[in-house]
């Protein structure tokens, strides 16, 4: 895929890195000439130095034959502004951007932005691991859905899918004895053993509270 970056902070160059290595074709652009330093001499992408929402800046990343646009910057409105050029003017497929103040949020959901917060995500993420002891968050999709890892204790149920069908959840992996497995349907679970699935807040704590239990029915 095409993918075009606007912001060499952490984030975007981290980004950059990782999706070059993956194979994509890769271009970032930052106004700041030591942003773009970031990028290790393993970028196989290309870098441009200009701002962000130069029209010409962008035509010269080759935003008119993108098939994703990542707005990264530290700054609301140029992901903003940036974001709306790629999506209504260039008519990329996917673009996301990145909300740095949280309470800015209602501005790109009223301009139908797709967007991803690492600060909320983090505060979440932090906030879970301090409250619930019982599983650990891998990863936020969303307020409501999450991706957990939690502990089997004794359970009475021990099939995959009929633990998937009772707390309408999908278990992705099966961690036992350190090593990792993707699970069928009809795999049973053993005491110890720790299951990564994705599940909303509210199954969630049905189910921790079940497999903490001595049975599970």
């Amino acid at each position: 895929m095409y993918i075009i970056i606007i912001g060499c902070g952490r984030l975007g160059s981290g980004l950059a890195m990782e999706l070059s290595n993956d194979g994509h074709d890769v271009v970032i652009v930052d106004k700041y000439g030591e942003n773009l330093e970031r990028l290790r001499t393993g970028f196989n992408g290309i870098r441009i130095k200009g701002v962000e929402i130069d029209n010409d800046i962008l035509i010269e990343a080759g935003i008119d034959k993108a098939d994703i646009f990542l707005a990264m910057t530290p700054a609301d409105n140029i992901n903003i502004m940036a974001s709306q050029i790629a999506k209504d003017i260039f008519k990329v497929p996917k673009v996301i951007a990145r909300i740095f103040d949280p309470s800015r949020e209602f501005i790109y959901r009223k301009l139908g932005l797709q967007t991803i917060s690492p600060t909320e995500l983090g505060i979440n993420i932090i906030k879970n691991k301090i409250i619930d002891k019982k599983s650990n968050t891998l990863f936020l999709l969303n307020n409501d859905v999450s991706i957990e890892e939690i502990t089997i204790n004794t359970i009475k149920i021990n099939n995959v899918s009929q633990i998937e069908d009772k707390f309408n959840c999908r278990i992705c992996a099966i961690q036992r004895n350190g090593e990792s497995s993707i699970p069928n349907n009809n795999e049973i679970l053993e005491q110890g053993d720790k299951i990564i699935c994705s599940i909303n807040k509210k199954n969630k704590e049905k189910l921790v509270k079940a497999i903490m239990k001595e049975k599970l029915l």
